[in-house]
């Protein structure tokens, strides 16, 4: 079944529809969560609750030209938006400085994947929040039209946002010890 097709089903009572739609889209968010908001894993908890609840209650507002992943991508992100802001008040200016790892080389491929797996989520840690947001919203392969209308921008912003997120991501990468050369980074990033 569809998206539209579920979402028809549920207005017309059908508690079954949404069960559906939320077990295909759950890891989605939830990861999009996880990595916007980096280390602070409970607060990526409760506003992947609030999403969930924002999106049922919301859902008789959903427009069928809409793809919903990035419609339900837009309220996670506006109630991440609100908790920066939040957050903000309440500590004048939390440093959120990433302190770079020192990673001892081992000979198997497994092991160097995971740590530039480690270096890669270190590296978005340290990018502007909407930097990150676009890079792993293009992860989710949402297409940037969408991302634009996600961040209430427009669509040269974010892809310009994006331009800057992986550039940013370049250099971080390169402290890291993984530098132009490392075409595995560059795959990683795509």
């Amino acid at each position: 079944m569809t998206d539209g097709e579920l979402i028809r089903g549920f207005r017309q009572g059908d508690g079954r529809s949404f069960e559906i739609l939320y077990e295909r889209y759950r890891k989605p968010l939830y990861s999009y969560l996880n990595h916007l908001l980096r280390g602070r894993g409970q607060v990526a908890d409760d506003i992947y609750q609030q999403a969930w609840m924002r999106i049922l209650d919301r859902l008789h507002t959903y427009r069928e030209q809409q793809r919903f992943l990035a419609w339900a991508f837009r309220i996670a992100h506006n109630l991440a938006m609100d908790h920066f802001r939040r957050s903000q008040r309440r500590q004048a200016l939390e440093s959120e400085v990433c302190e770079p790892r020192e990673f001892k080389a081992r000979p198997d491929a497994e092991a160097e994947n995971r740590e530039l797996r480690e270096a890669l989520a270190a590296a978005l840690a340290r990018l502007p929040v909407e930097q990150r947001e676009v890079f792993l919203l293009r992860q989710q392969e949402i297409a940037f039209k969408d991302i634009a209308r996600i961040q209430r921008t427009g669509i040269n912003t974010a892809l310009g946002r994006m331009r800057y997120a992986i550039n940013n991501l370049r250099q971080l990468l390169a402290e890291y010890g993984y530098g132009q050369s490392a075409g595995v980074a560059e795959r990683e990033m795509k």
